[in-house]
């Protein structure tokens, strides 16, 4: 959608960037020094890629208002816009959409997945960080007009 409107994209994956760091998913979210690391990397690489022109993903966990707000100051600091997409789902459609992903390094076990929903911050539209906020649903197609003006017709 966005490079049909002349937009380079660039996603940076969380998952595939604790792959290359040598990690397995469910040990690396129990230990906080390997997620800071981590987080470390993607803040790096996003704010790399930052531009008036690109469309950059991060595609990852965000669950720490404290991090988005972090990213939030380093899209200002490079004069472009951002949003945020929330993926809203319950705890039951969550847990049946993992188990039913096709490669086991991408599974979540049960006893990490319950810890990521206990600490999970949800976004907040209310907050500048998070705002412009997006909310999706499983059923729902994602309003990519919308986010496209949001990020380039100020």
């Amino acid at each position: 959608f966005f490079e049909e409107h002349d937009k380079e994209v660039h996603i940076v994956s969380e998952f595939e960037q604790i792959k290359k760091a040598g990690f397995e998913k469910n040990s690396f979210y129990a230990d906080s020094n390997k997620e800071k690391h981590i987080r470390g990397l993607l803040k790096s690489e996003v704010l790399k890629l930052i531009s008036s022109t690109n469309v950059v993903i991060l595609d990852a966990l965000n669950c720490i208002k404290g991090y988005r707000y972090e990213l939030f100051c380093g899209t200002k600091a490079n004069r472009s816009t951002q949003c945020t997409v929330h993926a809203e789902i319950n705890r039951e459609q969550a847990w049946t959409f993992n188990t039913s992903r096709e490669s086991e390094e991408e599974k979540y076990d049960r006893a990490t997945f319950d810890a990521l929903l206990m600490r999970y911050e949800e976004p907040d539209g209310r907050n500048r960080w998070d705002a412009p906020l997006f909310m999706i649903f499983p059923e729902q197609t994602l309003e990519k007009d919308a986010i496209y003006s949001s990020l380039f017709k100020k």
